[in-house]
């Protein structure tokens, strides 16, 4: 036990102190006090660079500014280096809540069962989306099974819409990557796209936000993915339960059909509706596509 000897009598913060009982007292408090300070930095808020920095943080900032009133917290929007370092940080606590594409959500899930999930994106009334298999309009490639001996760009081996599903859509068109002239993964959707684009790819596979993007630039689409379930917001295990509520309820209250909220969904994505409810269940049927291509050996 540690025991203080009176210190006689001076002024602290105005209030006079005659022994060390009332000093301990004011040490109790200036811990409190500190405590606070801390719960009052930022929160973190990490996103998978699906597309470039710049515009990620443009996407999201609304968002944050949104939820920075909603919990009277400052968030911080955090952009992953890498699909891997956004995984990294989630599970080593570093971000607070994150953003995060369907497989990667399924490949997190298989460390953990137990990430917190809290809402997915709706887009147009439907929480799923699909991709697209993209060629040059002037390319003379008219379908998927024109692919064999062609150069391919995929995204990153982890994105859902840019590498593993299409990926699962030319096998099952007898299309291997040894039947490809060639394939390069590029750092993200945007950089799929220009690469097709500059003749540097006869085809590539895109989400389907991306190849609107880029349509009017002379892309056309020969193929649509199946639909999956959409990206989604989690927690992580390291983040208070409380602040998980708070968030989840926020999150929740974003809807398209009210004027207050709207604005900070447009920016993610202009035909986004809603943020909904969402469960580990949601992400079964891509959890299936995805074992199928770990059994041929697709790493991911």
């Amino acid at each position: 036990m540690l025991w203080l000897k009176p210190i006689g009598c001076f002024k602290l913060d105005g209030v006079k102190i005659h022994d060390s009982r009332r000093v301990l007292s004011g040490f109790a408090v200036w811990l409190f006090v500190s405590t606070i300070t801390y719960a009052s930095e930022s929160l973190v808020m990490g996103v998978h660079p699906y597309r470039p920095h710049n515009e990620l943080k443009e996407m999201f900032q609304p968002l944050a500014d949104y939820l920075s009133m909603e919990l009277d917290q400052k968030i911080e929007v955090r952009i992953g280096d890498s699909y891997q370092s956004h995984i990294d940080a989630i599970l080593a606590g570093d971000v607070d809540f994150a953003y995060i594409g369907p497989s990667l959500f399924v490949s997190l899930t298989r460390t953990s069962n137990d990430i917190p999930v809290l809402a997915r994106l709706e887009i147009n009334g439907k929480p799923t989306f699909t991709g697209k298999i993209i060629v040059s309009d002037d390319s003379g490639i008219n379908d998927i099974e024109d692919l064999k001996q062609r150069q391919f760009a995929f995204g990153n081996r982890s994105s859902t819409m840019s590498h593993l599903i299409p990926r699962q859509m030319l096998y099952e068109a007898g299309i291997d990557l040894d039947d490809l002239a060639g394939y390069h993964h590029y750092s993200n959707h945007n950089n799929v796209a220009m690469a097709v684009l500059a003749g540097d790819a006869d085809a590539g596979a895109v989400k389907e936000a991306v190849f609107e993007k880029y349509r009017k630039h002379g892309i056309v689409a020969i193929e649509t993915t199946e639909a999956v379930s959409e990206h989604l917001f989690i927690g992580t295990l390291k983040t208070d339960s409380q602040l998980l509520k708070e968030l989840k309820m926020a999150l929740l209250n974003l809807d398209h059909k009210n004027s207050d909220t709207a604005s900070v969904l447009k920016p993610i994505k202009q035909t986004a509706t809603a943020l909904v409810q969402t469960s580990y269940q949601d992400y079964d049927a891509l959890r299936e596509i995805l074992n199928t291509l770990e059994q041929r050996g697709v790493m991911w």
